[in-house]
């Protein structure tokens, strides 16, 4: 009778348990290929970003429209000319096993992230911070860094120069990560048995190639607010595997589907399908460093033939704008105007000139251009590689596709083994220098056409320390131009994001930058 009691009053208590924490609720969401870090300094891609902040809290944070609000800090001010930050942590932090988290922890995330062996993509972003870019590149020390913790809740930010999207960046490029936990595993930290985070989330099981399962993380501090016990990320590389997956509801949430039937999902799911414009952008990098990508004459050849108004019409068919600049609409303090300056010419026009500038570059019948144009798998990304080749047959060029899966194309690029590559970019912040930064020498995790000029650097450094918003975007809109005459990289069209969300899913919010934080979301049958 004792042992029959106990085991009534444990089952008891761990329903009441459960029962604290709400129903048990698990989303499930397809994301564009497999994870290639859970390291949240070292994320390059969208679908390791995603996962970086369900698991990590900087000391800013999104809404559920993305709009910049108090994370893991309860406020901050700054400085009248804009280059001091002062953060107030809030009280009580902890990581999720259970050590306290303080400011402490973000001064050596800070350090991490800027240090030279880290080799982390992002720092370039965060180049604003006084002697960001100096430690970074090996000539000054981790301790010259413009970052100080002058008590437990208390971290400083001083800038070289103002940033008006500082607050904006470093929701997702400045995460702190577990000094105590890497000290112990070293590169072993992100392991599932070891690691330890400090968002809304935690790891709860990896499967490769499969999906990550997160848990809800019982010790964030706002974790009364999350609804969901559970999200799944699966990699779905196929549009058309993510589509019948939803179907067959096994998806909750599908973040790509097939561009030849968004007019059948319009049919068949109504208010389900969600297109909604972003400030993203889909381009192909040149590799400047490889002859003859690295004469602007053949790369300018290159973008000019390209139809980019066929492929979104044809192709595409969301409505997605054709691009010809490197800043999509819907950045702020940015008049529009750097655009490459083919943009209006008439296709004739421009194949004529094309085949000028080919000919000039020593490009003949002789002496042939044969590419190679490397693509992540995808039906969209498929149809628009061949329809370009095709375009590109009308110079004499000769194209050889080469695909692979989302992991194996991304390292490629890394490696820089390609002629041209596929690529994507969406918004860091809701600034024209998330852009910008593409083609910037000093951006090498992200500046995969290896692009180095110096007049494009230095209109970026002028901008960057220009006190006046006007000044700056007139700098930056130089910068923009003449990388588009230097044509590093071909924009080929701004992004509309395309996804079903199941009637399940609440609180959803369509946002300009498609950040949709697993937080907010619930679950409701």
């Amino acid at each position: 009778m004792t042992v029959h009691r106990a085991l009534v009053v444990a089952a008891w208590l761990v329903t009441a348990t459960f029962a604290a924490v709400g129903t048990a609720s698990e989303l499930r969401r397809s994301s564009i290929g497999d994870v290639q870090t859970l390291d949240p300094q070292l994320w390059v891609y969208g679908q390791d970003g995603n996962i970086a902040q369900d698991l990590f809290h900087g000391l800013t944070t999104l809404d559920a429209a993305a709009n910049v609000q108090p994370g893991s800090a309860e406020s901050w001010t700054v400085s009248p000319d804009g280059k001091l930050y002062t953060f107030k942590l809030r009280p009580g932090l902890i990581w999720s096993d259970g050590t306290p988290l303080t400011s402490k922890d973000f001064l050596y995330s800070f350090y991490r992230l800027f240090d030279p062996a880290m080799a982390a993509a992002s720092a370039s972003l965060l180049y604003a911070i006084e002697n960001g870019r100096e430690i970074n590149t090996g000539k000054l020390p981790l301790t010259k860094l413009g970052v100080s913790a002058p008590d437990s809740r208390t971290f400083v930010v001083r800038l070289s120069h103002p940033a008006p999207y500082f607050l904006d960046l470093i929701v997702h490029r400045a995460f702190p990560v577990p000094r105590h936990v890497i000290a112990k595993h070293r590169d072993q930290w992100t392991r599932p048995e070891n690691i330890v985070s400090n968002g809304p989330f935690v790891l709860a099981e990896r499967r490769p190639n499969a999906y990550i399962k997160l848990k809800k993380n019982l010790r964030f501090y706002a974790a009364d607010m999350v609804k969901l016990d559970a999200v799944q990320h699966i990699p779905i590389e196929d549009p058309r595997t993510a589509l019948a997956r939803y179907r067959a509801g096994e998806l909750d949430v599908a973040v790509s589907l097939p561009s030849d039937q968004i007019e059948d999902l319009r049919r068949e799911f109504g208010s389900q399908l969600h297109l909604t414009q972003q400030i993203g952008l889909e381009y192909y990098a040149f590799n400047t460093k490889r002859p003859p990508l690295n004469d602007a004459r053949v790369r300018r050849a290159l973008s000019m033939a390209i139809e980019r108004e066929a492929l979104t019409r044809s192709i595409l068919r969301a409505g997605e704008p054709a691009a010809y600049c490197l800043v999509p609409p819907g950045v702020n303090n940015y008049p529009r105007g750097g655009c490459a300056d083919f943009a209006n010419d008439s296709t004739n026009k421009r194949l004529a000139e094309a085949r000028d500038l080919l000919s000039a570059a020593g490009v003949s019948a002789a002496t042939p251009l044969k590419l190679t144009l490397r693509f992540n798998n995808g039906d969209t990304q498929r149809k628009t590689a061949i329809a370009v080749a095709a375009m590109w047959q009308r110079l004499g060029v000769t194209t050889e596709l080469v695909t692979a899966d989302l992991r194996a194309h991304q390292q490629a690029v890394r490696e820089g083994d390609f002629d041209v590559a596929r690529a994507s970019w969406y918004a860091e912040d809701r600034d024209p220098a998330s852009f910008l930064e593409l083609v910037a020498s000093r951006a090498t995790g992200i500046n995969i056409s290896r692009f180095a000029d110096q007049q494009y650097d230095d209109l970026i450094s002028r901008a960057e320390n220009s006190a006046s918003l006007s000044e700056r975007a007139a700098l930056l809109r130089q910068a923009e131009a003449h990388a588009m005459a230097e044509q590093p990289i071909a924009p080929l069209y701004y992004y509309v994001s395309r996804r079903l969300i199941s009637p399940r899913v609440k609180g959803w919010v369509d946002n300009p930058r498609g950040i949709h934080l697993q937080r907010y979301l619930s679950i409701e049958e």
